[in-house]
């Protein structure tokens, strides 16, 4: 029989029969195993530049939002606005740049359509979150081409527990107040598998060292002085800053899921719903515009603060974010000597959020979105591994209301991809391609095609059982998305009027890597070192940008941003050693670097922009108005940690010395550089039967006023001040 017939006999199979399990949800392999990859396999064996946050440590790390829960991890930095929304960052990319998933699948929020839109998930209920730095469109698509956040829940179980398991914490925090409760319970019985959670968490405004908003020295500067920017700028900082807390940051979440599913000998399908509801702050002084002449006299800041401190001003706005997620899962073994298996998902999205000015309902913002994929697997008996995938989605997005910046529209895409690999010798190769269509379809213009290639190989010479070196080279294309395209219009939350362009063209980026990696935890001494290094190069033609022109929107009286094609090159480092001493002690050292530089001139659709930018430079000298520095990037991080394993508690004392960002930029300051100090420590009981963990951490003990070089909202909303973060987690 041929490889086709076996083919259509397998996908006719898996039509009846659910599919088996690889491994029980409890097991120190799932933790080790990697499913960014369809050909899972223990993270120290994959040749690109994964790490993997889980147990303890994410319990540790795990916030409010997902980019301040990855902000420690190499290679991540956290865009955030306000302490209710914090998008990660990879070595510089973002957005639609990084694409965040729910067990694989896309979250299908608007986390990427402007930086105030919070990410759909909940960490606190994340049972294992996996980081890819650098391109991963093979399979997701060209959404991936600058890396993937891939958050495992648990909510479709893939074995059935021996008995009914859970787990139950709280903890508060006192750099916001807040108290977050969670919740998680999965059995089963017979073939049938159960999984429920919960998370309810509260907060109240952000407490900082000093003043919210910070006004640069020299702002504008005097030619400026007849357009009255300067003096308006200091008209909102008497009005709207705030000293020793950020207003209107308070936030109020809660979210659930259920799901079950039916586990056979050959393998399994579940179903899961999850339902979760935000309403959190914009931090004061990004949209005050509109209000100068109505509120001119009322001092808010001094009156009026909110959270603890009184009342909000009719000035706040807020976000009023409801997600029902829908998701089916399933995997069917086969049995033949060729092909694996074969495995499905299926995921549904209903999205929306309400932007309230006032407290009156503004701006409603709603994504209606479904994806699916089928993969078929196949080793063929330890030579040629691989997979065969189909991905496809479709999108509705609309905003209404006076902040509607975008237009409504909708975006299908579709593609196949290939992925191979081959262990020979000490060598080892992976190498896969995939083809993708992608079309935008605005309600009020004309729609966009694109046709979309990626190509991918890795090399890894394994030097002994534990260490590699390995050389990457990808080539990835991403189409831009609707608010690129189309958005046109003022967008208060971030202070700023966006200019789309329908006539952009698709990014292609070249991405080179260079790594090594030795890990040995069952060894002694210096080989028991954990040891890890990447060097990468990314050169993106026609990368897609929001560009400050330095010009101002006189009706709106907002800069303008608008979207723009520019050749870019990326590329930095990282690497982190860590090296364990007796008696469970251990000293860490660990940093990341990215730079990042525009190689071309802005598009020729936007040369006005471009004219006015040469004569600022014209003005003012070689000044950084003409700048070929991309905006927004990280600076230069270095740290050092010790820390102490014991057999019934730990600690670590974590320090972090972030550079100044001096490169931000045409029209963009320059941020601060600051230390930061975080101690953590947990202790492990016995209460009755259940196992209870009692932890605690202090975070910026040097109460350093950090602002993120990565965030539209660095000079109106700080990183929180010095606090205090204790809990303790059942487990049952």
């Amino acid at each position: 029989m041929n490889k086709t017939s076996k083919l259509a006999l397998a996908i006719a199979g898996a039509l009846t029969v659910p599919a088996s399990v690889t491994f029980a949800a409890g097991e120190r392999l799932e933790e080790v195993n990697v499913t960014v990859s369809p050909l899972e396999k223990p993270v120290d064996a994959v040749a690109a530049p994964v790490s993997v946050l889980s147990g303890e440590a994410l319990r540790e790390a795990a916030s409010a939002t997902l980019g301040d829960t990855l902000k420690g991890e190499l290679g991540v930095a956290n865009a955030s606005f306000g302490s209710g929304v914090g998008l990660p960052v990879i070595r510089g990319q973002s957005a639609n740049r990084v694409k965040i998933l729910s067990d694989n699948m896309d979250t299908a929020d608007a986390s990427n359509t402007s930086a105030d839109h919070a990410v759909a998930i909940e960490p606190l209920l994340a049972q294992r979150i996996e980081i890819l730095r650098g391109p991963a469109t093979l399979r997701y698509g060209s959404g991936a081409i600058g890396g993937v956040v891939n958050v495992i829940d648990g909510r479709i179980p893939t074995s059935i527990p021996e008995q009914t398991e859970g787990a139950l914490e709280m903890r508060h925090n006192s750099g916001n107040d807040q108290d977050a409760g969670v919740f998680r319970l999965n059995g089963g019985a017979g073939q049938l598998a159960w999984y429920v959670d919960g998370v309810y968490r509260e907060n109240d405004d952000t407490r900082i060292p000093g003043l919210a908003i910070l006004e640069h020295e020299g702002e504008h500067g005097e030619e400026h002085a007849g357009e009255e920017l300067a003096g308006e700028e200091h008209g909102h900082e008497e009005e709207f800053n705030t000293d020793g807390f950020v207003g209107n940051t308070s936030a109020r979440a809660h979210s659930y899921s259920g799901g079950v599913s039916w586990i056979g000998e050959q393998g399994y399908v579940g179903l899961s719903v999850n339902r979760l509801e935000n309403n959190y702050g914009i931090p004061l002084g990004t949209h005050e515009h509109h209000h100068e002449e109505e509120h001119a006299g009322e001092e808010l800041a001094g009156e009026e603060h909110g959270g603890e401190h009184g009342e909000e001003g009719e000035e706040s706005v807020r976000i009023d974010l409801a997600q029902t997620r829908y998701d089916m899962k399933g995997e069917r073994r086969l049995n033949d000597e060729y092909w694996d298996k074969l495995s499905f998902r299926l995921g549904y999205n209903d999205y929306e959020h309400v932007e309230l000015e006032e407290g009156e309902p503004g701006t409603r913002f709603t994504n209606e979105a479904w994806e699916s994929r089928v993969e078929l697997t196949h080793d063929a008996g330890g030579e040629w591994r691989g997979a065969y995938g189909l991905q496809l989605s479709d999108k509705d997005f609309a905003a209404v209301g006076d902040e509607a910046f975008i237009q409504p529209s909708n975006t299908r895409a579709a593609g196949l991809f290939a992925m191979k690999e081959r262990a020979w010798g000490d060598w080892h190769l992976d190498m896969g391609g995939r083809v993708e269509r992608v079309e935008v379809d605005p309600e009020f213009a004309d729609s966009r095609d694109f046709n979309l290639l990626g190509l991918s190989s890795s090399l890894q010479y394994f030097l002994a059982e534990h260490q590699h070196v390995s050389l990457g080279l990808t080539g990835a294309e991403r189409a831009p998305v609707a608010e690129e395209l189309f958005a046109e219009g003022a967008h208060l939350a971030e202070a700023r009027f966006i200019e789309g362009d329908a006539d952009l063209d698709k990014e292609q980026s070249f991405n080179l890597e260079l790594g090594y990696h030795h890990h040995n935890e069952e060894a002694s001494g210096w080989h028991a070192a954990r040891f890890e290094a990447n060097l990468f190069y990314n050169h993106v033609a026609d990368y897609i940008y929001a560009a400050n022109t330095g010009e101002e929107n006189l009706e709106e009286e907002l800069p303008i941003y608008a979207y723009n094609n520019r050749d870019t090159v990326f590329y930095g480092a990282e690497a982190s050693l860590r090296f364990p001493f007796a008696g469970g002690h251990y000293v860490e050292l660990f940093g990341d670097s990215v730079r990042a530089s525009f190689t071309s001139d802005l598009a020729l659709h936007h040369e006005e922009h471009e004219e006015a930018e040469h004569e600022h430079a014209h003005e003012e000298g070689e000044g950084r108005e003409y700048s070929t520095d991309v905006p927004r990037m990280p600076p230069l991080r270095v740290g050092l940690a010790f820390g102490g394993d014991y057999a019934q508690w730990n600690w670590e004392l974590r320090t972090t010395k972030a550079s100044e960002q001096e490169r931000a930029g045409a029209f963009e300051e320059a941020t601060d550089g600051y230390t930061r100090m975080d101690l953590t420590a947990r202790y492990n009981v016995k209460v009755g039967t259940s196992d209870a963990v009692l932890f605690a951490s202090a975070r910026n003990l040097l109460d350093e006023e950090i602002r993120n070089s990565t965030s539209l909202l660095r000079d109106f909303a700080p990183e929180m001040g010095r606090s205090v973060e204790a809990g303790v987690r059942f487990l049952f």
